[in-house]
């Protein structure tokens, strides 16, 4: 999906910074990892109600994988399809929610303040009319995040598979609204420890 007459939106997201975007149904976004190694965290709302929103829960549950890969389909709370994975370079993203927050990294690294998705992903939603108290842990995808899952039943966070150039498409399946945050966590391998810029291609058709 090279940038072409389709082509509504180019645009590079520094590191560790938010976006907002809204999806007509067919639309596709496409997250390009820059330099490599480095994940975003992405909720998504209905545009005709945000409490419609995206479900990890049930995208798991209804694909039968937590491996959420090109043509599994993200779910939203009210079991309506919202977004369709096409083409897939890496394979490996977190589907699990969650985001990192001021709180949750204090408690893991007992530091203040710190910058954080939660913010990231609160001012992006601010953007699009969509009040903080609908955003959950649940309405998350970890686009490029890499958990690994231990024969013991431990998981542990690992530095991205993603290299540079690599993307993943995400083609709207309904009218929706995506707040995005260029994840600046800098104190884990989530990011390899250092939060780069990710390039956004929204195409009228994917």
């Amino acid at each position: 999906m090279d940038t072409d007459r389709s082509t509504l939106r180019d645009v590079v997201v520094p590191a560790r910074a938010h976006f907002a975007v809204r999806l007509a149904r067919g639309q596709a976004l496409r997250v390009v990892d820059v330099e490599g190694q480095q994940v975003l965290d992405l909720v998504a709302f209905g545009a005709a109600d945000p409490r419609e929103k995206l479900s990890c829960i049930l995208s798991n549950l209804f694909n039968g994988t937590w491996r959420l890969t090109t043509g599994h389909v993200l779910y939203t709370n009210r079991a309506q399809p919202m977004l369709t994975i096409g083409d897939d370079r890496v394979g490996i993203h977190h589907s699990g929610g969650g985001f990192c927050s001021e709180e949750s990294n204090f408690f893991r690294y007992r530091v203040r303040p710190t910058p954080n998705c939660k913010a990231n992903l609160e001012q992006a939603m601010a953007e699009q009319g969509i009040p903080a108290d609908v955003l959950d842990y649940d309405a998350c995808f970890n686009v490029f995040m890499n958990i690994e899952y231990l024969p013991d039943g431990g998981f542990a966070i690992a530095p991205p598979r993603s290299k540079a150039g690599d993307h993943v498409d995400l083609v709207a399946e309904m009218d929706c609204l995506l707040a995005l945050s260029n994840c600046p966590q800098e104190r884990n391998p989530c990011n390899g420890y250092r939060p780069t810029p990710l390039r956004l291609v929204i195409r009228d058709r994917a």
